[in-house]
């Protein structure tokens, strides 16, 4: 059974809660082309596609040698320091019909969170900004400096690692990350503001994402306890079957865990949305 914080659902009440939306959620969305059952791929498959287009056999071969981020440096330096065959194919395997995206009972929940007028994704796709539209609410992508405020009316889907509609500013590789880590972006300046007085909910990430270690880090680094909060929160992360040692990981770090099964890990996703706007 998904129990959803009160402090959780007081936040959303409020208007100060940010969903910051990982690729599970993205993977969640499946279809079907030309007779082939497809879904979002994860961050795995595009490793693993980069390992194909190096020419290697078995990917596992190559992790023994270096990290996923190692692996898509190397990717860039043997393509000339880019990744337009990556990010092409990630178009190409990145494009459901709007039936499916309609289909997407999370995207469905995360376009009725209607006090969230600001989402956060490190995802590269368009799923949440379609989703979006197919559900009757307007948004509009940042991705640059100019993109902010464009339209105060409008909810903003912020793609904090970039989008490929600018894959110029898609974080892929070690050397972006490390990039990143230097805090010098405009997004990044953003996300110190909005984390301000608000409270965040990720969903879509494992324990292991380099994400979540680099966001985690600056939140208690930065911030410390939101204050004159009754929990003290400021992060909630939904986590499928979480071990002992994850919990105590994370609140070190303020994260409240939100446990979800390993059943149906969609579902209990859906269900913890719904009551994040029960105002029961």
């Amino acid at each position: 059974m998904i129990v959803c914080p009160d402090e959780l659902k007081k936040r959303y009440r409020e208007g100060r809660l940010i969903p910051f939306i990982g690729a599970g959620i993205s993977r969640s969305v499946k279809w079907t082309a030309d007779g082939v059952e497809k879904r979002g791929p994860s961050w795995k498959d595009m490793v693993d596609q980069a390992i194909h287009e190096l020419g290697f056999a078995v990917p596992d071969l190559l992790r023994v040698r270096g990290t996923d981020l190692q692996i898509l440096e190397y990717f860039q330096m043997r393509n000339g320091g880019e990744f337009s065959r990556l990010t092409n194919w990630l178009v190409r395997n990145m494009h459901p019909p709007d039936e499916a995206l309609k289909n997407s009972l999370i995207h469905h929940e995360l376009a009725a969170l209607k006090d969230c007028r600001l989402i956060y994704t490190t995802n590269y796709d368009d799923f949440i900004e379609r989703s979006f539209a197919l559900n009757g609410r307007a948004c509009h992508e940042v991705v640059i400096e100019d993109h902010m405020q464009q339209n105060r009316s409008e909810s903003e889907i912020i793609k904090f690692h970039g989008s490929w509609n600018f894959p110029k500013t898609m974080v892929i590789s070690e050397s972006h990350y490390e990039e990143r880590l230097k805090l010098k972006t405009c997004l990044d300046h953003r996300l110190r503001s909005d984390l301000l007085g608000n409270a965040v909910l990720f969903i879509g990430y494992s324990f292991r994402d380099p994400n979540v270690s680099y966001i985690f880090r600056l939140m208690k680094d930065e911030f410390g306890p939101l204050p004159l909060s009754a929990a003290g929160r400021r992060a909630y992360i939904a986590v499928s079957e979480p071990s002992g040692f994850e919990c105590k990981l994370f609140l070190e770090r303020q994260i409240e865990v939100i446990h979800i099964g390993s059943q149906d890990p969609v579902g209990d996703i859906v269900k913890l949305l719904t009551e994040v706007r029960s105002y029961a």
